[in-house]
């Protein structure tokens, strides 16, 4: 862990080197523009004791208080605010800081839960009754996303901001992984002519399990243009993954560490025709960023010593969303949305550290990737004062994700082929009124995987089909706030890999590696929102 200058406020980070959660503790800092000193536990044996269960822990040397992560915006102006009078100026200062929490929240989302790449959690509200329905059930300000068109059923000014905590376990069983390679090997890379005698062995290495803890946030506004027409806002991550496996685990050729983040900044408007019949379009400016890792085997200390490599990337991509609604009746709507495919043409640079030599050092490269495009068909039935029901189906493109391709300045290329195939989503849902303060909700979705088969998963996503099990509640004090729970229970289908790739790219065949996992997931999510009027 680096250590940036100490800050007046002596503001301590205790964790130690290696640990993911620490990393993540320090960049959402950084990204806040709060400065801290970072403290390695390793190095000191009383902290060793006192830190070594609960890192990272941020620490103020001036008064002994201590924050345990996760930590939000919120989070840290309280805690730096703590033993202080809230003067006009240390008040600014607290709304600055919240500001820049909810943004680097926004800035270092990593997590994938929906199929492949894809992130339904995009609102709390939502998350209590599966995500059925979208926008249209209009019992918050999520419209703005799911189908701006929905945005007609409120009137007034509202703005949201939520967090969806998403813990995913991931068990993986080592099912056979080899390594076929020469048996020969130092006659055939040394000798000329040689034919190579192959043979079989089991891989070597341990099983790691790969899952991550993370954060999901999301924020909304909307607001009245005039009579007929509305305006929405939304920031969210609607593409991420994130994986993070041992550089000594058994799959380590494949896939170490696997990032994907993404931030999409979604203006839109919505236009009334008539009482039956809304219409809404939007616009997306879509930033990318991934980071990808992996070991190099080392011919010349074959499976004694890898190399490394890194590879990091980013740039920008632009879309639109399309968005229809149709209300039969006060009680009863359906709605159509669309979600352009986005292409990210990203630059970033490769690094090759601890292997050949003549190979080491940096490349500048490139890749073009296309996020799909999606289509929605949502249905909303108010049955009585207090209930009613909601579904939803989407259809992802994912069969535009046909390989992950980067071309490097030396004109060299890494291919990986995916083959994804499109998917499938439905939802359904319920909501109860139990009075004007308190609302609950349920609801359940099945999900497909875009992975076409055990020869296409890898572990950078070891994705497949998943049942979700999710409730919630909403909870109005007056009626300019309302608060949000909710929680999703994951059931991911028992999953099996066979990937095959080759250790040596530019001799294929000669020295291959197939890994054989089996994968048994589940996942827990549970979300915060609140929503404002005014």
């Amino acid at each position: 862990m680096q250590r940036p200058p100490l800050c007046q406020s002596a503001l301590l980070l205790y964790g130690t080197d290696g640990c993911h959660l620490c990393e993540q503790a320090e960049a959402f800092l950084h990204a806040a523009g709060v400065t801290v000193e970072c403290v390695d536990i390793a190095d000191h044996e009383d902290l060793l004791d006192l830190y070594g269960t609960r890192i990272p822990v941020l620490r103020r040397s001036d008064t002994g208080q201590e924050l345990a992560w996760p930590f939000d915006g919120v989070a840290i102006s309280h805690f730096l605010a703590r033993g202080k009078s809230m003067t006009r100026q240390t008040s600014c200062t607290y709304l600055l800081a919240l500001a820049l929490g909810v943004m680097a929240s926004l800035a270092l989302t990593e997590p994938a839960t929906a199929a492949g790449l894809q992130i339904s959690e995009q609102s709390v509200t939502g998350l209590g009754r599966a995500f059925a329905g979208g926008g249209l059930v209009n019992d918050d300000v999520s419209a703005a996303y799911y189908n701006p068109a929905d945005l007609m059923l409120d009137q007034g000014n509202q703005v949201q901001m939520g967090m969806t905590f998403i813990g995913i376990g991931m068990k993986t069983n080592n099912a056979g992984s080899s390594v076929r390679l020469p048996g020969n090997l130092n006659a055939v890379l040394t000798r000329t002519g040689t034919v190579p005698v192959f043979v079989t062995t089991p891989a070597v290495g341990r099983a790691d399990d790969g899952g991550t803890d993370s954060l999901v946030p999301n924020g909304f506004y909307a607001t009245n243009l005039n009579d007929r027409m509305r305006f929405g806002l939304s920031i969210t991550a609607p593409f991420a993954v994130s994986t993070n496996y041992g550089r000594n685990w058994v799959g380590r050729y494949h896939a170490v560490e696997s990032e994907l983040l993404t931030v999409d900044i979604n203006p839109s408007l919505a236009y009334r025709i008539n009482e039956h019949f809304s219409v809404g379009a939007g616009v997306s400016a879509q930033y990318a960023k991934a980071r990808l890792t992996q070991a190099l085997f080392n011919p010349l200390s074959a499976f004694v010593k890898d190399g490394y490599a890194e590879v990091e990337a980013d740039g920008w991509g632009f879309g639109y969303n399309l968005g229809a609604l149709y209300e039969l009746d006060p009680n009863t709507r359906f709605s159509l949305s669309y979600r352009s495919r986005i292409k990210h043409s990203v630059e970033g640079e490769r690094t090759i550290s601890d292997y050949i030599a003549s190979r080491n050092g940096v490349l500048p490269g490139k890749a073009d990737v296309t996020l799909p495009d999606w289509v929605g068909l949502a249905a909303y039935r108010r049955l009585d004062e207090r209930w009613a029901v909601m579904s939803s189906i989407r259809w992802t493109n994912w069969s535009l994700f046909d390989k992950l391709q980067t071309d490097f300045s030396d004109g060299t290329s890494s291919v990986t082929p995916e083959n994804w195939q499109d998917s499938w989503a439905f939802s359904i849902g319920a909501s109860y009124d139990y009075s004007p303060e308190w609302t609950f909700r349920a609801g359940y979705v099945y999900e497909q995987t875009p992975v076409p088969s055990a020869q296409y998963r890898t572990p950078r996503i070891p994705d497949n089909d998943r049942n979700a099990f999710a409730l919630g509640f909403s909870y109005h004090p007056d009626r300019w706030l309302s608060v949000d729970f909710g929680y999703m229970y994951i059931a991911f289908k028992k999953a099996h890999t066979e990937n095959t790739i080759d250790l040596i790219p530019t001799s294929p065949g000669l020295i291959t590696d197939t890994l054989r996992l089996d994968y048994d997931g589940t996942g827990h999510l549970i979300g915060l929102q609140a929503s404002y009027r005014f």
